[in-house]
């Protein structure tokens, strides 16, 4: 079973690249590619982790900034130095644009927003502050922010070193038997003489349930001295 996540009003790659300069504090005419690049990738990853589809614009872009790095990683003689443009060039111009359009489309969400509140002579106002409270809890909160919170958990989280697990082959009948053989030579054993000899917690616990199983076919009875004391199993003879 999986879950699908759909977010209303969700933000293009040209927001994720404003959020990750903002959140950085970067300089926008002097973009860290390799930074940003990384940033938007690892983006990619978690909204592929949470199983949500992302739109062809963002592969588009995690291409661009790819080609975009590869580009600066190319030797550039000292003749051509003044001739060759920046390429980041076109996307910082893409990038300021974006955000003038971004900064007009809110003014004018603010704007609707206002006058929404604005109602005509006669009509009755109806206003609860408690719900009003509510919507101010978490303001300004995008899929960008939750992404970016969750990667920093992920990123808290402690590496978990691989090991093997080794198969213990520990029968229950041959515990039966053993304990049968304790129990005719002690004639009282006491449970806390069986724990040094068991090698690991699997034999222990196969163990005390080879006890229940002598229980349930009354092969053996099990008392204590005191509350809270030892275990004494004891044969019942036929």
């Amino acid at each position: 079973m999986e879950y699908k996540v759909k977010v209303e009003n969700f933000e293009g790659p040209m927001d994720l690249l404003l959020f990750f300069i903002q959140r950085d504090k970067l300089n926008i005419y002097d973009i860290p590619i390799a930074q940003i690049t990384k940033n938007f990738l690892d983006y990619i990853k978690i909204m592929e982790t949470l199983n949500i589809d992302l739109g062809g614009e963002f592969i588009h872009m995690a291409s661009l900034l790819m080609k975009i790095k590869a580009t600066m990683l190319l030797p550039i003689s000292k003749d051509d130095d003044d001739n060759v443009e920046d390429p980041r060039t076109h996307l910082v111009e893409r990038l300021l644009e974006y955000q003038e359009f971004k900064k007009v489309s809110e003014e004018l969400q603010y704007q609707y927003t206002s006058h929404a509140m604005h109602y005509p002579k006669g009509t009755a106002m109806i206003f609860n502050k408690k719900n009003d409270q509510i919507h101010k809890i978490l303001p300004n909160i995008s899929l960008f922010h939750l992404t970016s919170i969750f990667q920093d958990l992920i990123n808290r989280m402690q590496d978990v070193d691989s090991y093997e697990v080794e198969e213990e082959n520990i029968n229950l009948n041959e515990q039966i038997s053993f304990l049968q053989k304790e129990i005719s030579t002690a004639k009282r054993l006491y449970f806390k003489n069986l724990i040094p000899i068991m090698k690991t917690r699997v034999h222990l616990v196969v163990t005390f349930l080879a006890i229940l199983e002598m229980l349930r076919n009354n092969e053996i009875a099990v008392e204590q001295d005191k509350p809270f004391g030892d275990l004494i199993i004891t044969g019942i003879s036929c």
